[in-house]
């Protein structure tokens, strides 16, 4: 395996629960790799989950997750109470650094607070920044919908996002994300 230091794209997609950010980091890293270029998606909540399946004794399920339990422990225990505000963005930045002798691309797919964007590109000069909102509905409670870790970004106004997307319809999200594929790459 060659080990160069490859200046990688960072892509962060941001965006509240069940917007698309899972998926278009999955189209994104297909394309790259049809492109043969390594990638990797790195979650910011990638610590929280594996904290989430040691405690419980169980594997998180992508499509059924214990959405009050990670927002209870990533918040309320981790940013609070134990005042660890930049544990995951710290955790992050170590392994983009790790990651840029491996890929020429690092996408993180759950981007929900501004400092999570603004640390990353204060110390990386690669970056863009997808925003992705959604108008279809959602199981969520409203205390989750509620949650800081679906306000956070509220008010940071799009004009600090590279490209914006609607996620109503695959196709057409699948056609926006090609075009930033093709813009960006």
């Amino acid at each position: 395996m060659e080990i160069n230091y490859r200046n990688p794209k960072i892509i962060l997609i941001a965006g509240k629960a069940r917007s698309g950010k899972n998926t278009i980091g999955d189209i994104l890293k297909k394309l790259y790799e049809t492109d043969q270029k390594r990638v990797v998606i790195s979650p910011y909540t990638k610590y929280l989950k594996r904290y989430i399946e040691e405690i419980t004794g169980k594997e998180i399920d992508e499509n059924d997750k214990p959405r009050e339990l990670l927002q209870q422990l990533g918040v309320e225990i981790i940013r609070e109470k134990l005042s660890k505000r930049d544990m995951f963005i710290t955790r992050q930045m170590d392994d983009i650094d790790i990651y840029s002798y491996f890929f020429d691309v690092i996408i993180i797919p759950d981007v929900r607070f501004p400092e999570e964007i603004d640390r990353i590109r204060e110390k990386y000069s690669n970056v863009t920044v997808i925003k992705v909102m959604t108008s279809l509905t959602n199981s969520m409670s409203l205390e989750e919908k509620n949650h800081i870790t679906e306000t956070a970004l509220d008010n940071y106004s799009d004009d600090e996002f590279d490209y914006v997307l609607e996620n109503d319809d695959l196709s057409i999200l699948e056609k926006n994300v090609k075009k930033i594929y093709y813009d960006i790459r």
